[in-house]
């Protein structure tokens, strides 16, 4: 009995023994294990590591070469936009430098007929040289120079300035062209019904700056160019009696053209000849060089027609001494002033002046004189040519002696 207890003592403390050896095992393999995975976490951060790394020095080409590319992109852009404004700016440039090389042009035209005008005493200098201001105005504000912006953003205000400035230059073109021409002789009622139809297009505007209707003010640009175009049309009639007006015809054409493109055809729509600023610049332009040597020209004409007119007058009081020269020079001359009084209706200044014609006084004396203007003078000599039908009795003695047999000459 007390060798089996022994035994069965022996193996109890021969199995805590093991037990105790297992556990003691479990432990140091429980502290190997945290070890072992340490190791292998750190491996594998570190192949993580490495790839990132492999990965990054891979990728650095290409970001490098993205990144340039990036930059390359917006150097060009910004190459580009330098390049388009400073191409803008050059064209702001010589828009301006053409701008300014027409305003120079007109000013200096305008200046030179109006010293024309108070060297020569000729009107039609001023008459024109008013003209070109009213023109130059109308471009001026067109062009929008020294406009203010909130003038310009106002369509409808700036198409009444505009056509308000277009009415006051047709009225000093209109005013030139009856005396360039001299359509008093001709048409002495078209400069009344010229005023007429600018004040019923004066009024036209008032009614479009009222009722705001753009309408309106097309159809008084439509009146003004219709105006401007009847003494075209006068010119056309005197083209072939004298040669002064063709130069008017020549002159105003093309510009007239354009400006009625510019001014009435486009407000209305209509795409006829799609005239820009610079073609309606360049054709007045012309204009100005050719009428101002015109207006010389004509002074020319006009003091060789005066020359002639005072040469058949006194060709006329020669001829009437001629038929009376059975009497005394004094009966005679007082004989011939009363028929010319009575037959003519003469008062004592037009019989003074037709005296001193008849005296060879040249024009410049005679207004000496009768205390007048020379070009009053050369108005009124006008005036008693016409009312003494010297053209009449001239054009009689050329039909008299065209009906005489040849064989008195030969």
């Amino acid at each position: 009995m007390l060798g089996a207890s022994l035994n069965a003592n022996a193996f109890v403390l021969k199995s805590s023994a093991a037990s105790t050896v297992l556990k003691s095992k479990e432990i140091v393999s429980n502290r190997k294990a945290p070890a072992k995975n340490a190791t292998a976490s750190t491996k594998l951060n570190l192949s993580k590591k490495n790839q990132v790394t492999s990965l990054k020095t891979q990728t650095k080409p290409a970001l490098n070469i993205l990144e340039n590319e990036l930059v390359a992109s917006e150097n060009s852009f910004l190459l580009e936009s330098n390049t388009a404004s400073m191409a803008l700016s050059s064209l702001d440039n010589q828009v301006s430098f053409r701008k300014g090389m027409y305003y120079g042009f007109a000013f200096m035209v305008i200046l030179l007929n109006f010293v024309c005008f108070l060297l020569f005493e000729e009107k039609l200098y001023l008459y024109y040289s008013l003209t070109l201001l009213g023109f130059t105005a109308v471009f001026f504000f067109s062009d929008g120079i020294f406009v203010p912006s909130e003038l310009l953003e106002n369509n409808h205000l700036n198409n009444i300035i505009q056509s308000a400035l277009l009415l006051l230059a047709t009225l000093a073109s209109t005013t030139f062209a009856s005396k360039y021409l001299n359509l008093k002789d001709y048409s002495p009622k078209l400069m009344g019904l010229t005023h007429i139809s600018l004040g019923i297009t004066g009024l036209v505007l008032c009614f479009g700056w009222f009722l705001k209707n753009t309408s309106l003010i097309t159809a008084a640009n439509t009146i003004l160019f219709a105006v401007l175009g009847v003494y075209f049309v006068a010119g056309i009639l005197l083209f072939s009696k004298k040669n002064y007006p063709k130069f008017f015809v020549i002159a105003y054409s093309i510009p007239l053209l354009f400006a009625f493109d510019y001014f009435v055809l486009q407000n209305m729509g209509v795409s006829f000849l799609n005239t820009q600023s610079i073609h309606l610049k360049a054709a007045a332009i012309v204009e100005m060089l050719i009428l101002t040597y015109s207006i010389l020209y004509r002074m020319r004409a006009i003091k060789e027609e005066m020359q002639l007119r005072q040469t058949e007058m006194r060709i006329f009081l020669k001829r009437q001494e001629v038929v009376n020269s059975s009497t005394p020079a004094e009966m005679i001359k007082e004989l011939y002033l009363e028929n010319l009084i009575m037959q003519y209706d003469l008062d004592g200044f037009e019989i003074k002046l037709l005296q001193y014609i008849s005296e060879g006084k040249d024009n410049h004396k005679i207004a000496r004189k009768l205390k007048t203007t020379e070009k009053d003078i050369e108005e009124l000599i006008v005036e008693l040519y016409h009312k003494l039908e010297i053209s009449e009795h001239i054009q009689d003695d050329y039909r008299m002696l065209d009906a005489q047999p040849d064989y008195i000459y030969n």
